[in-house]
């Protein structure tokens, strides 16, 4: 009995520390990723040695610990997709549909298994609990957690539409999977769009039913002179809102530049790049930014206060003012020119 606590102890205690004060000497300086190895080797020491006990003194609690330790590494293995590094800008919805169906084919076999030792219903709770062991505190003590909400949920989703098939008759079987079929494929091809665009810019579609008129503002050219609210009346005006730490701005610039050269000769439109400088920016640091690049579009110098007035919360955020000064839309790019463009042939 002494030897096997020893050998714990040796495991969960003194090996990780052993590993953590090698590591520099393997080329390892990072202390993030020193601690991640260290806590990962005690947690997989911890999983084991409890497995290994109660397999010997109760195998339902056995079992259960299992399904919640394969359920919990599904929710590990999966969470790389979310970088988006499959399909560019699809991480997060690409995450959701094949952890969904790995859930789903995962609770059955479970129960396919199990059921003859366990309940069907504690084998969902323990699912359930390995995919909500990280999830859920992190959502509780992290406030910033709301982009991947959905993602988790599709997991959720897919334990409870696995379950509900194992119990349901062959009449109601076919119906669950063309149910999952439909919400993966709403979920990954516009269910996602949606809820980031509500997110971000405060509608599922962009288009500002409430159409209030915004404070007095003004902004600055490359030259200095002023325009203010009463510069953009009489016609439909893009402004489209960046900052130098935007990458996603400075990715979504060409497309800009190409809407700026098919409408510069349309009265009934114009076309902004809107730069807010942040405290680190030098004077003049946008229009510099503009130039070099090439882009032909007009740039406006903003400050902070025009966050507050328009609304802004992420960047890059497009809005159109129509005719009377009003705000109309809020969103991104795609959904701002074929919201114009619509309004224009109204015309």
């Amino acid at each position: 009995m002494k030897t096997k606590i020893i050998v714990v102890f040796s495991f969960i205690v003194i090996l990780p520390l052993l590993i953590y004060v090698i590591q520099p000497l393997l080329g390892v300086h990072n202390l993030i990723l020193k601690y991640a190895t260290s806590l990962g080797l005690s947690l997989f020491s911890i999983i084991g040695f409890t497995l290994y006990f109660l397999k010997k003194k109760n195998e339902r609690w056995y079992l259960l610990f299992l399904i919640t330790v394969c359920s919990l590494v599904i929710e590990l293995i999966t969470s790389p997709l979310r970088g988006g590094f499959v399909i560019s800008g699809k991480g997060f919805p690409l995450c959701a549909v094949i952890t969904f169906i790995i859930y789903f084919v995962f609770i059955i076999i479970m129960l396919k298994k199990y059921t003859s030792k366990l309940k069907p219903q504690w084998i969902l709770i323990a699912c359930l609990l390995g995919s909500s062991i990280l999830q859920l505190p992190t959502r509780i003590f992290f406030s910033d957690t709301l982009l991947s909400l959905p993602d988790w949920l599709f997991h959720l989703f897919g334990i409870f539409m696995g379950y509900f098939f194992y119990i349901s008759g062959k009449y109601v079987k076919p119906s669950i999977v063309v149910i999952s079929i439909i919400c993966c494929s709403f979920l990954y091809f516009k269910g996602y769009g949606l809820f980031l665009h509500k997110l971000y810019f405060g509608t599922f579609t962009g288009i500002v039913h409430n159409k209030v008129e915004i404070p007095k503002f003004h902004f600055t050219d490359k030259d200095g002179n002023a325009m203010t609210s009463q510069s953009f009346t009489g016609k439909y005006v893009i402004l489209d809102f960046w900052n130098t730490s935007c990458g996603v701005c400075f990715q979504e610039f060409p497309k800009f530049e190409d809407q700026y050269v098919k409408y510069k000769s349309n009265n009934d439109l114009s076309l902004y790049a809107v730069n807010i400088k942040l405290p680190r920016d030098n004077e003049g640091l946008s229009f510099e930014i503009i130039s070099e690049r090439g882009y032909s579009f007009p740039n406006l110098q903003g400050d902070q206060d025009a966050e507050k007035i328009f609304g802004i919360q992420a960047y890059p955020t497009v809005i159109v003012l129509n005719t009377e000064g009003k705000i109309v839309f809020r969103g991104n790019k795609d959904k701002a020119f074929l919201f114009v463009e619509r309004e224009l042939r109204k015309k």
